[in-house]
């Protein structure tokens, strides 16, 4: 392929690739600096906001409800462990596993912390109109590849079929 079709082929302004990260730099300006003064990351945030989901689960099924890498989330939730944030206990369903839960103190900081994610989300969206919104997550979610496929009953309305997790390929 010539070098111009390439470039004929590529425009920054509509690229997806480019429109997500932007997308995603709007998201960390907006949530990032109130969250610090929480003494939180974003990252931190969404492994709190996991265990307040569903506590005590383990280090596996987090990376695959926040999709930090497996490295990063055992630094994480051991930095977290040692300042109170969360503690680690014997899995009930195997006794070789680890399952995290929140402790008080992180149960209080998602508390404090979960409004300034929540107003930022409102604001990323806030210019879109509602259906627009919805849209949205949907199909983030799908490109994130963690939906529930939508099948038409008879009634010919949306019921969730079974959940789609997207493939990772392999490089």
């Amino acid at each position: 392929m010539a070098k111009q079709d390439v470039e004929s082929e590529f425009v920054l302004a509509t690229s997806v690739t480019h429109l997500l990260h932007r997308a995603q730099q709007a998201a960390v300006n907006l949530s990032a600096t109130p969250l610090s003064k929480q003494g939180l990351t974003i990252r931190q945030f969404a492994v709190l906001a996991a265990l307040h989901d569903e506590d005590g689960q383990s280090q596996s099924n987090l990376v695959d409800a926040t999709g930090i890498d497996r490295s990063t989330l055992a630094d994480m939730v051991s930095r977290m462990e040692k300042s109170g944030l969360v503690k680690r206990v014997k899995s009930k369903e195997d006794a070789r596993a680890k399952a995290v839960s929140l402790s008080e103190a992180g149960e209080r900081a998602y508390s404090e912390a979960a409004p300034i994610v929540a107003e930022a989300d409102r604001e990323l969206v806030d210019e879109l109109r509602k259906s627009r919104r919805q849209s949205l997550i949907f199909s983030l979610t799908v490109v994130a590849g963690d939906h529930e496929e939508e099948d038409e009953d008879e009634d010919d309305r949306p019921r969730k079929k079974k959940k789609k997790k997207k493939k990772k390929k392999k490089k």
